[in-house]
């Protein structure tokens, strides 16, 4: 059954990232997000989901194609809803952020709902590499001086991994120690052509048994128990299985999905066990260790 969804709250991002697969894929343009009523409707579709399954959590990611933080009154509109309706505390919110528009007051929102969200930052590394295929390192160390500042402790980082990556890998990994980041959520670059950032599959997983060796990062492929999620973070592809991705534009099976209107599977405000049923209909899973949208959009095996 269902038991994660990435929102997307809008289509804008205020960085131009040199790596950015929507950017790259082109379906970053400037058009109708979610609104604030929107968001309310997918929280209460999610919830009334969860209690007619008996689904004890759902993981519900705050990201997408855009910067959340640039209409983060609708971040605050999905956590509030959550907190007037969810009495049983299904809910468990992350958000990613770039960390350019975090502020004291933000923050403190976070910290009042810690319990139930998690705000992460996308940081690469340091100055030299993480701005090679991103922007705003400077800002975005900013914004993380802030967050331990409010919270008192160091926040999940989210490492995107690329040929620069792995060609310094000792050197990042030495400086992620040496910042004292232990919780980590390494991604595979993907939908990229160029060759000094591209990687293979197997060069991430490779990566991260490089890690697993180090023994210094808890990151959240380390783990023995089989969970199906997303193979860009090396676990077990979740299309037609656990996880959708939800955008005013409609629902698709993950966000690879985005504007193939040949997958997308109903509109952003439809019931989730319709959803679920459409799904299993149309999408038959892969096998362990593929990735859906390489084996039937990419024609690639493992």
């Amino acid at each position: 059954m269902i038991d994660r969804a990435c929102v997307s709250i809008n289509n804008t991002c205020n960085l131009y990232c040199r790596y950015c697969n929507f950017r790259q894929t082109g379906v970053i343009v400037e058009e109708e997000g979610l609104t604030s009523e929107d968001i309310e409707t997918v929280i209460k579709n999610i919830l009334d989901y969860a209690h007619k399954s008996g689904l004890p959590k759902f993981k519900l990611g705050i990201v997408g194609t855009g910067e959340p933080f640039l209409d983060f009154d609708k971040i605050y509109t999905a956590i509030n809803c959550a907190v007037r309706h969810d009495t049983m505390e299904i809910f468990a919110f992350y958000v990613i952020t770039n960390g350019t528009l975090v502020d004291d007051k933000k923050l403190d929102f976070f910290y009042e709902h810690r319990k139930r969200v998690t705000l992460n930052f996308s940081l690469d590394g340091y100055e030299e590499l993480h701005n090679y295929g991103k922007a705003a390192y400077k800002e975005t160390l900013a914004g993380i001086t802030l967050y331990e500042k409010c919270f008192k402790e160091k926040p999940v980082i989210n490492c995107t991994v690329n040929r620069q990556t792995l060609i310094h890998r000792e050197a990042v990994l030495s400086w992620f120690e040496g910042m004292g980041f232990e919780k980590i959520n390494f991604s595979e670059l993907i939908d990229v052509d160029d060759d000094d950032l591209r990687i293979t599959h197997g060069e991430f997983l490779d990566f991260l048994r490089f890690v697993a060796g180090r023994g210094t990062i808890v990151f959240r492929q380390n783990r023995s128990k089989k969970k199906y999620d997303c193979r860009t973070y090396g676990q077990l592809c979740g299309v037609g299985r656990t996880n959708i991705f939800i955008t005013k534009q409609g629902i698709y099976p993950c966000c690879r999905f985005y504007k193939k209107e040949e997958y997308r599977l109903s509109d952003f405000d439809e019931k989730l066990d319709t959803v679920e049923a459409d799904m299993k209909r149309s999408l038959t899973p892969v096998n362990d260790g593929e990735c859906y949208f390489n084996r039937h959009i990419l024609k690639e095996g493992f």
